[in-house]
C-alpha cells in the first residue's frame, strides 16, 4: 500500500469566466468542485490505477467535512486528523489570460497536531511502504518538517517520494529522499535561477545536468516535469528527456500531481526505467483532459499507454 500525505489539502473550485477583469466584478461559471491537494491528487490518481492506498494529513472545518465526504464518494482510504482550524478553498479561474490560481493558505497547525500526524504515520509504517509527501504546508508546520518525516520513515525501513516546492524542498533534500518530482519552476528556484532560458533547449539541458547531480546526492530516482516541453527522467545510469504528448488541454491543474501517482504506482510496482516513463507521460496527458484536478479515466490512460 501506499501512504499519501497532504498537510494542507483544499476544496479546488474551477470556474470559467469570457474576460477576467482587474478591480472589477466577475461573474464566474463554475465548472468543477473537488477535494484537492498534492497528495490527495495522487491518491485519486493511484485510485483509477487500482493501486491500494491510504490519504493522510490534516483537515477542519466545513471544507475538511467536504474533503472527507468526496474521498468516501471515490472510495479513496482517508485517516486525516481534525484540527481546529478550517481548510483552505483554492479558487481557479479560466479566462483568455490561461488559467489564473488564487489559494488560500491554509490552517495554523498546532505543534500537537502535528504530533500526532507523526504518530500516524509511524503506526501505518511497515518496512518497503511507499509514503509520498507532497504539498505545501500550512502556519505552524516548520520547513525541515519533510526532511523528519523521512528520515523517521527512512529509520522504520519505508521509502519516501518527496513532491514540494521552496524551503520544504531544500531542507527535504538534506534527508536523501528516495524518489523526487519537482517542475522546471521548482528547480528552478532551488538552484536560485531567476533568468529565463534562451531557448527550450538550453532549459533542457540545464533541467537534465541537474537531475544527475540531484542523484548524486543519495537519491533513487529523479523526474523533472517540464509543462509543454515534457519531462525528464533520471535513474542514475542515464539522463531521459521525453517530449509531451499533444493533447487537447482543458486544465493542466493536478497533471504534475498525475505524473507523480503514475511514477510513485510503478516504483512501488518494480517497473522497469522505460515503463515508469511509458506510465508517467501517459497518465500527466490524461490529466490534462479532464476538468479541475479530476483524474484521468482508465480508458485514457490505456489509449495514451497504447501510444508509441
Amino acid at each position: 500500500m501506499i501512504v499519501t500525505v497532504t498537510m494542507n489539502p483544499a476544496i479546488d473550485k474551477t470556474a470559467e469566466v469570457d474576460e477576467l477583469v482587474l478591480g472589477g466584478v466577475n461573474k464566474l461559471r463554475v465548472t468543477q468542485v473537488d477535494a484537492g491537494g498534492k497528495g490527495i491528487n495522487v491518491s485519486k490518481v493511484l485510485r483509477v490505477l487500482n493501486k491500494p492506498n491510504m490519504a493522510i494529513g490534516f483537515i477542519g472545518g466545513n471544507m475538511g467535512s467536504s474533503i472527507r465526504a468526496k474521498l468516501q464518494k471515490q472510495m479513496i482510504m482517508a485517516d486525516f486528523i481534525p484540527v481546529e482550524g478550517e481548510t483552505r478553498c483554492n479558487l481557479k479561474v479560466r479566462s483568455a489570460f490561461g488559467m489564473t490560481e488564487f489559494d488560500e493558505p491554509g490552517p495554523n497547525i498546532k505543534p500537537e497536531e502535528l504530533d500526532q500526524l507523526y504518530g500516524k504515520i509511524r503506526l501505518l509504517a511497515k518496512p518497503g511502504m511507499l509514503f509520498v509527501l507532497s504539498g505545501s504546508a500550512p502556519a505552524g508546520v516548520p520547513e525541515d518538517t519533510y526532511a523528519k518525516m523521512t528520515e523517521m520513515l527512512h529509520g522504520l525501513g519505508c521509502k519516501v517520494f518527496l513532491d514540494t516546492s521552496g524551503a520544504l524542498l531544500r531542507r527535504g533534500l538534506e534527508a536523501a529522499p528516495d524518489y523526487i518530482k519537482p517542475n522546471i519552476n521548482e528547480l528552478m528556484a532551488l538552484y536560485g535561477v531567476t533568468t529565463k532560458f534562451g531557448s527550450s533547449e538550453e532549459m533542457i539541458e540545464w533541467a537534465k545536468s541537474k537531475a544527475t547531480e540531484l542523484y548524486s546526492r543519495g537519491l533513487k530516482f529523479v523526474a523533472i516535469s517540464l509543462g509543454a516541453d515534457g519531462a525528464i527522467f533520471c535513474d542514475g545510469l542515464e539522463s531521459v528527456h521525453v517530449p509531451a504528448k499533444k493533447v487537447d488541454v482543458v486544465s493542466p491543474v493536478g497533471a504534475g500531481d498525475a505524473m507523480t501517482a503514475a511514477i510513485a504506482y510503478c516504483l512501488d510496482s518494480d517497473m522497469y526505467f522505460r515503463d515508469i516513463i511509458r506510465y508517467a507521460m501517459a497518465v500527466s496527458a490524461g490529466a490534462c483532459m479532464t476538468e479541475g484536478s479530476e483524474p484521468p479515466t482508465k480508458e485514457l490512460i490505456v489509449k495514451f499507454l497504447r501510444q508509441e
